[in-house]
Formats: structure tokens, C-alpha cells, sequence
């Protein structure tokens, strides 16, 4: 497919016909990639400033703006699958930025059983699926959203708010009850040993938020106000004295290690910034490919890529956002020059050709899949 056939497949389309041109999108767009023009009163997309939020389709009353991803019909599916293979009356939405482990909801919400929802912002959620989940039977809405100073999506987190209490409101004069959706709000957090920590000043250099600090003692601290949770200070720390909370090294390490062993050969994993590419909600993957999803992709260090290859994989595919796209600050482009220093010692090795580092955007769904499926013919020829 070439470059131009790729773009032209874009993941958020509006139909100008039956725009009312009520400015609601515009409004909330935190990209100006919907705006209105002053002499025609019509409201236009620029589909190279959108960031795929999906705040426009969410809340657009007259239904014109389409979107690819986790769109009405696509949710509607999700769930009625979902309510059978969890079997539970609850149901938890969570902002992929913003999400814990699933021990993490249970112990926040207080519900051992539930049917999780990740989407890129709790925002982008349409009224309709509120109301769906609670016509199938769901009892309870849980909602989990980034904290709002912490929004990656500017509005999402307030528009969410605001939605909450509306839902409330609508559903209790139903005849449903009180407070039937819920919200609350967690953040990713750098957690940090000082015991450990050698005051090199990696984290101090590298983190995009100037969350950390080197105190006068010599340690480093950090302020857990600013820090946003892109494990960039993580990768970088050359003692273990950071890790992230959801994103630790067990964690990560038992990852590779689940998947290794449930793909065929040749084997090649992907790690995907989460706001790079967004998943698919019937969760399909090719056999001998596995997927592992990060809050960035600068969480990604040396240690990751030579465990996933002594586990096995025949390659490593990363995908990142563009510096431009970047949701932390630009963390994007720190992360691809520590790729391009590893690949240089992987090919010490005779693995250079196995790593791939590459940037997409959901706003171009079939970017990612033609740099998955050229670097997949490259592993077999390889191989």
C-alpha cells in the first residue's frame, strides 16, 4: 500500500451535509483540528491536527462526526460479549493513561468481578453505551479517568465530570436508583528506592515534566504532583532505583515471557506506545504475533529487548508517536534515540535487523499495520 492509499484511510471522517455547525466539537477539540470558519459559518476538519480523542464523536448531538475506533456499533458488540465471558453485572470503564492492574480496580472500586473497558478517554464514551450497559442488565457504571490537571486529552477528564452527574440525574428519575455510574480519578506514578539511587541525575535529565529533583543530600526526589507516568526516568536509571507503578520490571518481564511462549514462530513482539495505536476491541492478533501496550514507549529499556530475545522472539517491533504526537512531552524522541544506541550494540550481536523502532498515529489506521507487516516479511527472511 503506498503512502498516499495509507493516508487516505483516516480513522475520524465527518459528514458536512448534516453538520448544523453548533460548534459543541469545536469546542471541546483540544487540537484545533475542528474549527469554524468565520465567512461560511461551516465546520471543517483538518484531520492532520487530530489526535483521535474521540471527544467530537462522543458528544456531537447530530451524530455527523465517524469514528474507527470504539465506535457505537463496535461497543455495543464488546459488551454483549463481554457480559458472558465475565458474567458480572458491573462494568468498569477505564482511560488507557489512567488504568491500574486489575487488582488496582478491585481494591478502588471495591468489586471482585467486572467487565473492563479500555478506551483511550473515558470522555469519548456516548450516552448511548450508558444506557445500553444498563438495558443489558449492568447495575453499575465504575468509571476511572485521569486526574484532570493530568488529562492527555485536555477536556476529556472534566467532560466526563460533567457527564457523570447528567447520567446520574437522567437515570435516577428512570427508576434506576442513585448514583448508579460512579467516577473516580488515579495517575501513574514513578515510585523511587533511595536506598538505591546512585544521584547520577538520569531521571533529573531525562524526565519531560521536571518531576525530579536532586535534593541536597545527594538523592534524588520526586514530585509525584508533576510526574505523569511515561517511565522514561524508569528506562533510564541505570541503578533500578525507579519503577512504575502498573509498569514494573516483574510485571513487564512476566509479560514477555506469557507471550513468548504462546506465540508460533517466527515469533515477533510489539511494543506499542497506547497512544500510539489503539487495539482493537475483538482483541484479534495473528498467531505468531504478540502485542504489549505501554503508557509510553519510552518506558521501554535495554533489559526489555534482550529478555524478549533470550526468551525467544525472532523480533522486536516498537511502535512510538511521532515527537509531534507525543503525549509526554516528547518522551517519543528520547526513547528513539535509546533504541538507535541499543540497535548499534545489537549489532554487535548480529541482532540489529531484529529491532525495529518505528512511529505511527491512530489517525492513519493502516500505518501500523504496513510497518507490522513489512518488518514480519523481514523477520521471515531472516529467519
Amino acid at each position: 500500500m503506498s503512502e498516499q492509499a495509507i493516508q487516505e484511510v483516516v480513522a475520524v471522517k465527518q459528514d458536512v451535509d448534516y453538520c448544523s455547525s453548533c460548534s459543541i466539537c469545536s469546542t471541546l477539540c483540544p487540537y484545533e483540528a475542528l474549527t469554524k470558519d468565520a465567512e461560511t459559518n461551516k465546520i471543517t476538519l483538518n484531520i492532520a491536527k487530530c489526535q483521535v480523542c474521540g471527544l467530537c464523536y462522543a458528544n456531537c448531538p447530530a451524530r455527523v462526526i465517524d469514528i474507527i475506533y470504539y465506535d457505537l456499533d463496535s461497543l455495543i458488540k464488546y459488551l454483549e460479549k463481554a457480559k458472558q465471558e465475565y458474567a458480572s453485572d458491573t462494568l468498569v470503564i477505564m482511560c488507557r493513561g489512567s488504568a491500574p492492574d486489575m487488582a488496582g480496580v478491585e481494591e478502588l472500586f471495591g468489586v471482585s468481578k467486572f467487565i473492563p473497558l479500555l478506551v483511550p478517554c473515558v470522555g469519548r464514551i456516548p450516552e448511548e453505551i450508558y444506557l445500553k450497559a444498563i438495558l443489558m442488565g449492568i447495575k453499575k457504571i465504575c468509571l476511572l479517568a485521569c486526574d484532570e490537571d493530568y488529562c492527555r486529552y485536555d477536556r476529556g477528564s472534566p467532560v466526563t465530570r460533567r457527564k457523570v452527574l447528567v447520567l446520574n440525574i437522567l437515570l435516577n428519575q428512570l427508576g434506576y436508583g442513585q448514583e448508579v455510574v460512579t467516577l473516580k480519578r488515579h495517575s501513574l506514578k514513578v515510585k523511587a528506592d533511595r536506598d538505591l539511587c546512585i544521584s547520577c541525575g538520569n531521571c533529573v535529565f531525562y524526565c519531560p515534566y521536571d518531576a525530579a529533583k536532586l535534593d541536597s543530600p545527594g538523592a534524588v526526589d520526586f514530585d509525584l504532583a508533576l510526574c505523569r507516568g511515561c517511565g522514561l526516568c524508569v528506562a533510564m536509571c541505570p541503578a533500578f532505583a525507579l519503577d512504575l507503578e502498573n509498569w514494573e520490571e516483574e510485571r513487564i518481564s512476566d509479560l514477555i515471557s506469557q507471550v513468548s511462549s504462546e506465540m508460533k514462530s517466527p515469533k515477533i513482539l510489539v511494543f506499542r506506545c497506547q497512544w500510539a495505536v489503539f487495539p482493537s476491541l475483538n482483541g484479534e492478533v495473528a498467531p505468531n504475533v504478540r502485542t504489549i501496550d505501554l503508557p509510553c514507549a519510552s518506558r521501554i529499556d535495554a533489559s526489555h529487548v534482550l529478555e524478549a530475545f533470550q526468551n525467544g522472539i525472532d523480533g522486536i517491533l516498537i511502535a512510538a508517536c511521532s515527537e509531534e504526537d507525543c503525549r509526554q512531552e516528547k518522551a517519543s524522541g528520547k526513547a528513539q534515540h535509546s533504541m538507535a544506541a541499543l540497535g548499534e550494540r545489537l549489532g554487535q550481536l548480529g541482532l540489529q535487523e531484529r529491532l525495529h523502532f518505528c512511529t505511527t498515529s491512530p489517525r492513519y489506521p493502516e500505518e501500523f499495520n504496513k510497518e507490522l507487516e513489512q518488518f514480519s516479511q523481514k523477520i521471515k527472511a531472516i529467519k
